[in-house]
């Protein structure tokens, strides 16, 4: 069987606030991706509608 692998050290503080800022513009991208889609669906709809 595989042995178990070690669990790492607690990442420090700086780590810690580049992952939540990586993780804030993600969520941003994200939000504006569903926006733009949702938009651009709704302008398709209508053309083929």
């Amino acid at each position: 069987m595989a042995e178990p692998q070690s669990i790492p050290n607690s990442p420090t503080p700086h780590e810690m606030t580049d992952h939540v800022r990586d993780y804030s513009r993600f969520t941003t991208m994200f939000k504006w991706g569903a926006i733009i889609s949702a938009i651009i669906g709704l302008a398709v709809l209508l053309i083929i509608g």
